[in-house]
């Protein structure tokens, strides 16, 4: 397993593509914008896009994914719950450019325990909803995708459309009792690690004497 990280856009949103090396194919979790960038990364490691996997649905998570396809023919997927944001006018309504940007099919709809499966790699998925109503988390090998529902001694926040606070407590905890240790990949900001959020992120704690 191999994972590269893009940072893409102006918010500064980390892109990742998991690579199975055994088979040298790739998902590409939450293009959000830089559809080039994204894809000269991928050119450099020589592999092939199989698979688009959307944490959520968030112009800042999904603007490259129509180029992204065109380019590559990859499987888009997401939960359901988060489709109606992939809408032109929602995700035109908070992006500050289009970039050629139009509604993509959606090939498959994430489910809470879910395995896909990339080339050998199994990619497990927990919907944690909070941020989002279909906010998704991913889980292969060692590594957790966690995109805005975790992040480095914080959470995402749940004052948009469909967030919960109430609800993002719930996933946060569900995360911090997953057994051993995960390195966490979030959405923005830097890396971290399962055990580390247990003990120092606030959200959690709070979450946790619940």
């Amino acid at each position: 397993m191999i994972i590269k990280p893009v940072i893409v856009g102006w918010l500064r949103t980390n892109c990742y593509i998991l690579g199975d090396e055994a088979t040298k194919t790739c998902a590409i979790i939450d293009p959000g914008q830089k559809a080039d960038q994204i894809l000269a990364a991928v050119a450099e490691l020589g592999y092939e896009v199989k698979l688009i996997l959307l944490t959520h649905g968030h112009y800042d998570h999904v603007m490259a994914v129509p180029q992204i396809v065109k380019a590559t023919g990859a499987k888009v997927y997401i939960h359901k719950k988060d489709q109606w944001l992939l809408e032109c006018d929602e995700v035109l309504r908070y992006g500050t450019r289009a970039e050629g940007y139009t509604v993509p099919h959606i090939d498959g709809f994430l489910e809470d325990g879910q395995t896909i499966k990339l080339g050998e790699l199994d990619i497990r998925v927990l919907h944690t909803p909070g941020h989002t109503a279909g906010c998704c988390v991913f889980l292969c090998g060692d590594a957790m995708f966690s995109g805005d529902t975790l992040f480095q001694e914080c959470c995402g926040r749940t004052d948009l459309e469909t967030g919960s606070l109430e609800d993002i407590l719930k996933s946060l905890k569900r995360l911090a009792q997953l057994e051993g240790n995960y390195r966490v990949l979030p959405g923005h900001e830097g890396f971290s690690s399962l055990e580390y959020e247990r003990q120092y992120n606030p959200y959690i704690r709070e979450a946790m004497r619940r």
